[in-house]
């Protein structure tokens, strides 16, 4: 078998750069939902079309996310490329941090402009949250 690796830009056609603003806003709300026993965690339902749901904006939209903790858990709230890597927020998404995360009954928000197209994922930045289930997919086009 032969194969070929090519070293240079994209050839997809998309842009690795974030848009100019586009004057539209988009307004989330993503609330920390937890089991009784913890083992499922999850945003706005812990199943159903309402769990985890997919967000879809363009680059350079204004996009604002509202979250309550609805559970007893401590949740603190970003956007990263990958749901692993819970200390790279992009795009200024953040809400709360594991030293000041949001307590049962807290709320938060944070607006944002949208960056570079690419998939993203909305996490708990709480370690180990994302990966019992606080994550979705967060597309920018």
């Amino acid at each position: 078998m032969v194969g070929e690796i090519i070293v240079g830009p994209s050839q997809g056609g998309g842009s690795s750069e974030a848009a100019a603003p586009t004057g539209v806003s988009h307004d989330f709300t993503l609330d920390f939902v937890e089991s009784d026993d913890f083992k499922d965690l999850a945003f706005n339902a812990l199943s159903g079309e309402d769990n985890n749901p997919e967000i879809r904006v363009k680059s350079g939209d204004e996009v604002t996310i509202t979250s309550t903790n609805q559970g007893t858990l401590f949740h603190a709230f970003g956007i990263v490329t990958s749901p692993e890597d819970f200390n790279n927020i992009v795009m200024d998404s953040a809400i709360g941090s594991m030293s000041s995360a949001l307590k049962s009954g807290e709320s938060g928000s944070v607006t944002f402009t949208a960056g570079a197209p690419g998939s993203y994922y909305y996490i708990c930045t709480i370690p180990g949250h994302a990966l019992q289930g606080m994550q979705g997919s967060f597309i920018v086009e």
